[in-house]
């Protein structure tokens, strides 16, 4: 069957205007040329009809052929049939008959197949284009010619027709889209991505596309749903393979083995493979390798040679029987493994596994072994596809562990523990057990479950067989179930134990058990409130020369380390940690995607430095992965994340679920690195909603009733400071000790939790009435600085103690030295916040730096995106006189929510939740009569006239935003929330005893009687 020849219009517009131009007596030559396959006959035969169509005269003939009657009979020169006279040669008698312009029509000759024309031919080749030359002559002369000819007459010919002018033709490979719509044209629809590897194959030869594609048909083509041609599923079907393997008939039967043992090793292969497959060396193979790169079948890279096309491939793979592959790919693992070249080991061994060959199960169990630590990557994609969902005995049982291991150390701990549960039920040998029971324990405990997973460690501990790593795994997972903040010396000597008991196993130090030492003891010191010990003992390496284990690991030191910079303050060496890609995950170097283990930290990263939405979509991106794939810290981390986000934005509601979510795993276990920073997101969010002494109340709750308060804390005697350093040497304040160094007040992760924390915890003391406890962390901040002196956290810990301290002395000093040198915005913002509200009371001079330093608060709280903090600031700079626009003009709609303003927005926002217009006002530090103002215009832009229909419009609206995880603009004005009120004059609260930590800056005690009435 003929089909439409793609791809060659621009050569059909030449030869079209070569026969016109023939037509006008202006002669000439074209030589058409290319390899088998590729048209040459077809274009030829295009041109024939072509020029029929016009009226020429046609003589046409295969280039071995001239002599017959036919191909002059045409002109009359031998009648058609009768035998030509002997010794003439026909072109050259055709070159005397058109010299002669002996025809009254154009004339095209057509000679195909050049590469077999005797000298005789040639010869008169050229007589013939030289005539076409030098004389104006009704002619065209197309040739076709092979590309692949190599005999040289016919090149000293070709070259001759050059010189003369004949144009020369080189039919390229047809394009990928011609390629397809030939075979559409063939198969009868288009084809679809499974169909690519045969279009592929054709290398952009139409007569190879057309074979393939007829042979293909044959067989009954599969259709897609979207009516598209589809390659049927499983082995190549039979005509298609040989059709596919045709070509490779011709090479030798060396070339051929060759070619078959590269197959069955996979689509590449390096030399070094293939030499030790067929047991000779590399340079016996290179004649071999190269026939097979000439003819087009194999390709080369930087380190492999491989198949050029994937049909290829797999047609040659499946012409070689089953039971071989096998054999070959089982025969050839094992050689690597004698070898200790384990990843090729494990890669033959699984595909020879997945053949059927059983005794490859031993081998493929020790590579795995191997290479669990090294590539888990690796280790997952070679052995989950060889397991499958339920091992089916004790033998692909072993399997597992290998496989449970690089899971666990990938930051998989879900899919490890549901597969270290089916070897269990399988029933497997007791040593198998006890491993598959401690990885278990580890990947609970990575994921929350502290209580099951020492339990299982207990029972690993108690079993009769358990080998030396599973024993050490369990001593790790039982060490750190057992650990309590409230009794962390017990928690160093079982870190020790776990030390020595690691170094007296072949692994050595290196052994996870080692790091999990180290982060015991960092987690020690850091709940102790000791975070240069703690840094020390986490940048400990825990093995010599080696790196710490994989990300994700229930055991990686790499991500507590980040975390704790982060809360310190150290951005900078934090990003640095957090996101330096270790040997074993270079391919995660090049995406660029965060590891296991660093998404949530990276979304504290971005919290703390003002980014509010990227801090919201890494969270979430966190908390969409699986409750059983998710590891505690990233979970603890992300809820606080985006809990705290919802607070700066005023949005203290939207927080409450993901702080109810925090308490209840803070009271399962609080040992965790991230469990500081947790706590204070519930403390804050209760705050907010209830107060501080609520929070308060909740602290001690949650950590005993040991906290020091207004319950009796001894004082010391009050001394002088010494004037303007800031240096304490004793206390005003009561329970402000001077000189020694300050025991730890409350949890010292609590107050190591990021770098105004601690600041914040002042506020919240005094603001709930315990001034004692407020005097107690000031010194603990003073006394704990000075031990880093330089380094980022310690310059952290020091900023933060001018600030605590500058607020109990009312030091504009200390407070301006605080806010200079605070790295993120927010805690800078603050600072200056509490500076300006300490001068704004004093002289007029004081309250001109009042206003400065309160406009660069304002400024920076827009920069951290904490709509109520600038809010609160607003409120103080309008006591002052100082109005702020914090508005902008913009092309609105006039209805819809479109049409709103940010601060109709913000009211809408609040009200819909079922606030008062006085509750309302309150939180946006406005007048109620403001808020009606606002609402009035709310409801005549949303045509509606109740708060029930402005709720629900509003939750309408939310649910439409939902999926697009969309956050509000960075610097829109959103309500303030609770814990950022502030007694406003007149009104009944501002008679309360209670007020937020955020608006005690100094001992006041009766509201700012500059606030707007």
């Amino acid at each position: 069957m003929s089909y439409a020849l793609r791809g060659r219009e621009p050569l059909r517009e030449l030869l079209a205007d070569a026969l016109s131009s023939a037509a006008a007596g202006q002669g000439r030559g074209v030589l058409i040329e290319g390899p088998a396959g590729s048209g040459r006959s077809r274009m030829l035969a295009e041109t024939v009809s072509l020029a029929r169509e016009r009226g020429f005269t046609v003589c046409r003939a295969m280039a071995d052929h001239v002599a017959h009657p036919a191909f002059l009979a045409s002109l009359g020169l031998t009648p058609a049939g009768a035998p030509a006279a002997r010794g003439a040669d026909p072109l050259h008698r055709l070159a005397a008959h058109l010299a002669d312009r002996s025809c009254g029509t154009p004339v095209l000759v057509a000679l195909d197949d050049l590469q077999w024309a005797g000298p005789a031919t040639l010869d008169a080749l050229r007589t013939l284009s030289a005539l076409l030359a030098t004389r104006a002559l009704p002619v065209l002369a197309v040739f076709t010619r092979a590309s692949t000819a190599g005999d040289p007459a016919v090149d000293r010919c070709v070259a001759a027709l050059a010189a003369d002018a004949v144009v020369r033709q080189e039919l390229e490979p047809l394009r990928e889209d011609s390629v397809t719509a030939l075979v559409a044209d063939v198969l009868g629809a288009p084809p679809d991505e499974t169909l690519s590897g045969l279009c592929a194959a054709a290398d952009g030869v139409p007569g190879r596309a057309v074979e393939l594609a007829e042979a293909l048909a044959g067989t009954g083509v599969t259709r897609a749903a979207d009516g598209r041609a589809a390659l049927p599923a499983g082995p190549l079907p039979d005509p298609l393979r040989e059709a596919v393997l045709r070509p490779l008939r011709e090479l030798p039967a060396t070339s051929a083995t060759l070619l078959d043992v590269i197959a069955v090793l996979g689509r590449s292969v390096a030399p070094v493979d293939l030499a030790l497959a067929l047991g000779q060396d590399v340079h016996d193979l290179m004649p071999l390798v190269q026939e097979c790169v000439t003819a087009g079948v194999l390709a080369s890279t930087e380190r492999q040679l491989v198949f050029r096309h994937a049909l290829v491939w797999q047609a040659v793979r499946e012409a070689v029987p089953p039971p071989v592959r096998s054999a070959l790919a089982q025969e050839l693992g094992e050689r690597h493994a004698r070898r200790g070249d384990f990843a090729s080991a494990a890669r033959h061994l699984a595909a020879a596994l997945l053949a059927g060959e059983r005794r490859a199960l031993a081998g493929l169990e020790r590579a795995g072994r191997e290479l669990a630590g090294r590539a888990p990557r690796d280790v997952v994609a070679l052995l989950d596809p060889v397991v499958g969902e339920q091992p089916s005995g004790p033998a692909e049982a072993a399997l597992l562990v290998p496989l449970v291991g690089a899971l666990a150390a990938l930051g998989r701990p879900g899919r490890a523990a549901v597969l270290a549960r089916a070897g269990l039920d399988a029933g497997c040998r007791p040593a198998t057990a006890a491993e598959l029971a401690a990885y278990l324990a580890e990947a609970e405990l990575a994921t929350g479950a502290v209580r099951a997973a020492g339990e299982r460690a207990d029972a690993v501990l108690d079993a009769v067989t358990v080998p030396p790593d599973a024993r050490l795994r369990a001593l790790a997972v039982r060490a750190r179930a057992r650990s309590r903040t409230d009794a962390l010396t017990a928690v160093r000597a079982a870190a020790d134990e776990l030390r020595d008991e690691a170094r007296r196993v072949p692994a050595g130090a290196g052994h996870p058990a080692d790091a999990a030492a180290c982060l015991l003891h960092g987690l020690a010191h850091w709940h102790e409130g000791r975070p240069d010990a703690a840094l020390a003992e986490l940048r400990r390496t825990p093995g010599p020369g080696g790196a710490p284990h994989p990300a994700g690991h229930c055991w990686d030191v790499r991500a507590a380390l980040g975390t704790a910079l982060l809360d310190l303050g150290a951005h900078d060496q934090a990003r640095t940690v957090l996101c330096a890609a270790p040997e074993q995950e270079h391919d995660r170097a090049v995406d660029r995607s965060p590891a296991p283990g660093t998404g949530a930290p990276l979304a504290v990263l971005a919290l703390e430095t003002g980014d509010l939405e990227q801090a919201d979509r890494m969270a979430a991106e966190v908390l969409g992965v699986p409750d059983d794939d998710r590891l505690l810290t990233d979970t603890l981390l992300a809820l606080a994340v985006r809990a705290e986000s919802a607070l700066r934005r005023g949005r203290s509601r939207d927080a409450r679920p993901d702080a109810d979510r925090l308490l209840a795993l803070l009271r399962t276990d609080r040992f965790d690195i991230a469990a500081g920073r947790a706590l204070r997101t519930v403390l804050r969010v209760t705050e907010a909603e209830s107060g501080p002494r609520a929070a308060l109340h909740l602290l001690r709750d949650l950590c005993g009733p040991d906290i020091p308060g207004d319950h009796g804390i001894p004082g010391t005697p009050d001394e002088e400071r010494t004037g303007g350093s800031g240096a304490v040497t004793a206390s005003k304040e009561p329970g402000l000790p001077g000189g020694a160094a300050a025991p730890c007040p409350l949890p010292g992760a609590l107050l190591l939790a990021g770098p105004a924390t601690a600041v914040w915890l002042v506020r919240l003391a005094r603001a709930g009435g315990e001034p004692e406890l407020a005097g107690r962390i000031t010194a603990w901040l003073r006394a704990t600085a000075p031990a880093s002196p330089g380094s980022a956290p310690g310059e952290a810990m020091a900023n933060a103690a001018d600030h605590a301290e500058g607020l109990l002395r009312e030091s504009a000093t200390l407070l301006s030295r605080a806010a200079a040198a605070y790295r993120d915005p927010w805690s800078r913002a603050r600072a200056e916040e509490d500076l300006g509200t300490l001068l704004k009371d004093g002289d007029d001079t004081d309250r001109a730096h009042a206003v400065e330093r309160l406009q660069s608060a304002l400024q920076g709280y827009d920069d951290a995106g904490s709509a109520p903090d600038a809010a609160r600031v607003r409120g103080t700079l309008r006591g002052l006189g100082v109005r702020r626009r914090h508005w902008t003009y913009a092309d609105r709609p006039t209805t819809g929510w479109a049409s709103l303003t940010d601060t109709e927005r913000a009211v809408a926002d609040l009200v819909a939740q079922g606030l008062t217009n006085r509750e309302t006002a309150d939180l946006m530090f406005l007048s109620p009569y403001t808020v009606n103002f606002h609402l009035r215009q709310i409801f005549r832009k949303l045509s509606i006239t109740s708060r029930v229909e402005l709720a629900r419009m509003h939750r309408d609206l939310e649910q439409q935003q939902a999926p697009a995880a969309a956050s509000p603009p960075k610097r829109r004005t959103h309500p303030g929330a609770a814990h950022d009120r502030r007694p406003r004059p007149g009104h009944p609260a501002a008679t309360g005893t209670v007020r937020s930590a955020h608006d005690t800056t100094r001992a006041l005690t009766a509201p700012d009687s500059r606030g707007r009435r």
